[in-house]
């Protein structure tokens, strides 16, 4: 036999807790705001059907402009082009109840994809009074928020600019976003001759294909590498306007263009104003226009080819510059045109005479030893040893006078007779022989005053006297010969 267990044994022996209602999904529909359902419905208007997706989230955005939720489960979401009909009940719901949040102050860390509705939603103007507002509210939000998404710097400063564009805001709004560096360029290149040798490069750098700003050499020597631009630019402008009747911005820019283009990319945007005929200048090189709700842009746009041909020129700068500096890390070869390397060359003097001007006089030191060696025996002819030894005043003096100079011809570049003869012999000319024997103080001091005398024009020491032979540095010994030999 079994023990039969009665209906009051089973009751009494139980443990019972509290479990949770099972709910049917009419019953949990239920407790979803009708909002929600109202705003999912406005896809089956049939004025709709047929509509783009953009249109449809700006119809559900504004028919949701003032909702707010308060829901307790947090919820995630990631799609590309996120909308509200991409989004499940429980997503909607945590969204705008993140949204009620921010409106009331507190930013908190979410999906992505909310972040993106969001700004989705100032960029078609929900919530939003004015376009004003709207600007003010999509960069403090940005300014705020990109400490938990870095990715948002991606984005905003191109909607930024065109949402000014849009809503034809004043372009003082965007002075401290970083500036369009194709602009910057073409504005430069249009004025170059006002624009200082920093510009000019930075200028040609951003329309180049070659990067010179990455170059070792400009890093070590960046000043010297922007006067040489500078200098080939001016050059190279004279002569396509002597020579190819056109001017430098539109040889390496090109010529302005006009194509269509698609404002806020990468943005689920309706053109709710639809413009019919419409401009917006930024500056005077980058302009758009709307004619019957088609958009364009007109700007300086340099093709792969320009591109090329400014590089070309950056590269030959960097080859040629290198070479000339004796750089320990050369470039290879490469092509590029005769125009461009004279143009270098041409710079290359220019910088060497410029350095020459504002250079400071060296002191060679090795010379030190024989210029005190040169007084000490000038002292000593000087000095009489004993009063016995001294010679009487009527007595002819230890150092017989200078001979005058038997002629009154005027020597160029401030020179005597003597250092002007001196510096002939020099050159091989057929000149008498000094009195003194080479290496004397009077030959010595001779060098020193005819390098102090060119020191103005050369910004350099012109004789040099290595060991007992002086001998005119090599480097301005043409230079010199032409002064003396006109």
């Amino acid at each position: 036999m079994y023990d039969v267990e009665t209906t009051d044994d089973l009751l009494n022996s139980r443990i019972y807790r509290d479990e949770p209602i099972l709910r049917d999904a009419l019953a949990t529909a239920s407790l979803v705001p009708p909002q929600y359902r109202r705003m999912r419905e406005i896809v089956r208007n049939d004025a709709l059907y047929g509509r783009s997706e953009a249109e449809i989230f700006y119809r559900q955005g504004k028919f949701m402009e003032d909702f707010e939720d308060d829901f307790d489960e947090p919820g995630e979401f990631f799609r590309y082009f996120p909308t509200y009909q991409s989004m499940t009940d429980r997503q909607l719901r945590s969204y705008f109840t993140w949204r009620s949040r921010l409106r009331h102050g507190t930013l908190e860390p979410t999906s992505l994809s909310f972040v993106f509705v969001y700004l989705y939603e100032l960029l078609n103007q929900i919530g939003v009074n004015s376009p004003e507002e709207g600007f003010h509210m999509l960069k403090r939000f940005w300014n705020d928020y990109r400490r938990f998404e870095p990715k948002l710097d991606r984005y905003l400063p191109p909607w930024l600019r065109d949402y000014v564009v849009y809503y034809d805001l004043d372009n003082a709004l965007l002075d401290d976003l970083p500036p369009d560096k194709l602009d910057v360029a073409a504005m430069t290149l249009l004025n170059f001759r006002e624009c200082s040798a920093e510009e000019l490069f930075q200028a040609l750098n951003a329309l180049s294909a070659y990067d010179l700003g990455s170059s070792r050499f400009y890093q070590e020597h960046p000043d010297e590498v922007k006067f040489v631009v500078r200098d080939l630019l001016l050059a190279l402008a004279d002569y396509c306007e002597k020579k190819r009747k056109n001017d430098i911005g539109r040889r390496l820019c090109g010529e302005l263009r006009t194509d269509p283009c698609i404002l806020f990319h990468s943005a689920v945007f309706h053109d709710h104003l639809k413009r019919r005929e419409y401009c917006h200048a930024l500056n005077p090189v980058h302009k758009y226009f709307c004619r019957n709700g088609k958009w364009s842009c007109e700007r300086f746009l340099p093709s792969k080819s320009k591109r090329q041909e400014t590089g070309t020129l950056l590269r030959t700068i960097d080859f040629l510059m290198r070479q000339e500096f004796g750089f320990h890390s050369p470039l290879k070869a490469g092509k590029s045109p005769a125009l461009y390397r004279e143009l270098v060359a041409n710079a290359l003097r220019h910088l060497h005479e410029e350095t020459r001007k504002h250079a400071l006089p060296r002191l060679d030191l090795s010379r030190l030893d024989r210029i005190r060696n040169d007084a000490q025996e000038i002292q000593e002819r000087l000095i009489v040893a004993s009063p016995e030894e001294a010679v009487p005043a009527a007595s002819a003096p230890l150092l017989p006078p200078s001979p005058p100079e038997p002629e009154k011809a005027e020597y160029p570049a401030g020179l005597t007779g003597a250092e002007y003869r001196f510096l002939l012999r020099l050159f091989g000319e057929n000149m008498p022989a000094p009195d003194e024997t080479p290496g004397t103080p009077a030959e010595s001091l001779l060098i020193d005053s005819i390098n102090e005398k060119l020191f103005d024009r050369f910004g350099d020491t012109v004789i040099t006297c290595d060991g007992e032979t002086p001998a005119p540095v090599e480097e301005y010994a043409d230079e010199l010969k032409g002064i003396l030999l006109p």
